[in-house]
């Protein structure tokens, strides 16, 4: 299964973007979020956990933005960081809790 090229999260739709590692803003960073451009950006060589645990990273700072969560940039960096390890770790422990909501958000 393929990335989707945009998600919508709240009002507004994120075009992914595939990017080449020296793009990226910090030479340890594998994704960054903007939120005027409306892009979350991607490193294209990075795979499997670790892309996925990207992903999620960068959606939760799009959620951040978009719900008003008043958080000053280092907090903001922990809080995200502490959650996506988390839930990448339940998701990659428990694999059939990834199905199983698949199902469930279905189901409407």
């Amino acid at each position: 299964m393929n990335i989707p090229d945009k998600i919508k999260v709240g009002y507004k739709k994120y075009k992914l973007e595939k990017w080449k590692q020296t793009v990226a803003n910090a030479g340890d960073a594998h994704g960054q979020f903007f939120s005027k451009e409306g892009v979350i950006g991607y490193t294209a060589e990075e795979t499997g956990v670790s892309h996925a645990n990207t992903i999620l990273h960068e959606l939760l700072h799009s959620i951040i933005y978009q719900w008003s969560i008043d958080l000053d940039e280092k907090t903001e960096e922990i809080v995200v960081n502490g959650l996506t390890n988390g839930l990448t770790t339940v998701f990659v422990d428990n694999p059939e809790l990834v199905d199983y909501l698949k199902t469930k958000i279905k189901e409407g």
